[in-house]
C-alpha cells in the first residue's frame, strides 16, 4: 500500500544528510538541467529514481513520479512534436504528421521536467518537514523566512488527511464521488469549499499563536537539538553552489 505522506521516514544515507545539503544538491541539478543534452537529461532521472529505490522510497517515488509526469511529458510531445507547425513536417499515419525537430525539442523540455521533478520528489520524500526547519534554523536563516520554505511541507500532509475526513464524512452522508465527470466535478466543489474555509481559518490560527509566542523577536532562533551535518557535507554544498553558480552563468551567456 502506498504511503499517502509524502515524507517516507528511513535511514538511507540520504535520509541522514542534512536538508541545507540536499536542497543545494537539488537547486545544483536544477540548474544544469537547462545544460545536459535530452539524453543525459532522461538518464540523470533514471539514476535518481534508482537512488530512491535503494533509499526505501523507491515505490512511493516511482509513483508520485509517473502520475506527475506523464500528462506533462505527453502534452509536451503532441504539442511539440505534431500541432506545432514545424518546416520539417512529415505525414506518419494519415492524417497525422509530425516534426523531428519537434519530437527533438519535446524530448529536451519533457527531459527538464523529468530531471527537477524527481529531484523534488526525492528531496521531499527524504526530507522531514520539521527536520528541514530545525536546519534553517541552525543555519540561523531569519524565522519568517526558514517558516515560509518549510510550512508548505509542514502543512501539506495535514491537508491531505482533512481532505480525506471531509471526503469520508460527506460519502457517509450521501454524497456521491463516482460516476459521470460532471457529478465528480460537483462532488470536488463540494470537498474544496469546506477544504479551503478551514485550511484560511487554521492558517489565522496559526498566525496568531506565532505572534503571541514573539516568533519574530529575534532576528534567529536557537535550536536545541540541530540536524547532524559534518566538515564533507559543508564541503560538498560549497561545491554545489559553485556548480549551480556555473550553471546559471553558462545558460544566461549562452
Amino acid at each position: 500500500m502506498l504511503n499517502t505522506s509524502i515524507y517516507c521516514p528511513g535511514k538511507s544515507v540520504i535520509h541522514r544528510a542534512n536538508p541545507l545539503t540536499k536542497s543545494t544538491a537539488l537547486l545544483a541539478l536544477v540548474a544544469t538541467s537547462f545544460i545536459l543534452p535530452p539524453l543525459m537529461l532522461w538518464m540523470a532521472s533514471a539514476a535518481i529514481l534508482l537512488i530512491g529505490a535503494f533509499s526505501g522510497v523507491g515505490r512511493n517515488l516511482a509513483w508520485r513520479y509517473v502520475v506527475l509526469s506523464l500528462p506533462f511529458t505527453v502534452a509536451v510531445f503532441i504539442f511539440h512534436g505534431a500541432i506545432l507547425p514545424r518546416p520539417d513536417m512529415k505525414p506518419a499515419l494519415g492524417w497525422l504528421f509530425y516534426s523531428s525537430t519537434g519530437l527533438d525539442h519535446a524530448s529536451l523540455v519533457g527531459g527538464r521536467i523529468s530531471l527537477i521533478l524527481s529531484a523534488s520528489l526525492l528531496f521531499v520524500s527524504t526530507t522531514a518537514p520539521a527536520t528541514l526547519l530545525r536546519a534553517l534554523d541552525a543555519a540561523r536563516w531569519p524565522p519568517g523566512l526558514s517558516f515560509l520554505l518549510a510550512s508548505p511541507l509542514l502543512l501539506l500532509d495535514q491537508f491531505t488527511a482533512r481532505a480525506k475526513a471531509i471526503s469520508n464524512a460527506q460519502q457517509a452522508r450521501g454524497l456521491r464521488v463516482d460516476g459521470t465527470p460532471w457529478r465528480r466535478l460537483q462532488a470536488l466543489r463540494m470537498l474544496l469549499v469546506p477544504l479551503l474555509t478551514s485550511a484560511l481559518a487554521d492558517a489565522q490560527e496559526r498566525s496568531h499563536v506565532l505572534t503571541a509566542r514573539g516568533f519574530r523577536a529575534l532576528p534567529s532562533r536557537t535550536v536545541v537539538d540541530p540536524p547532524a551535518d559534518t566538515l564533507s557535507q559543508r564541503v560538498l554544498r560549497w561545491l554545489l553552489t559553485v556548480l549551480t553558480a556555473t550553471g546559471i552563468v553558462v545558460v544566461v551567456l549562452r
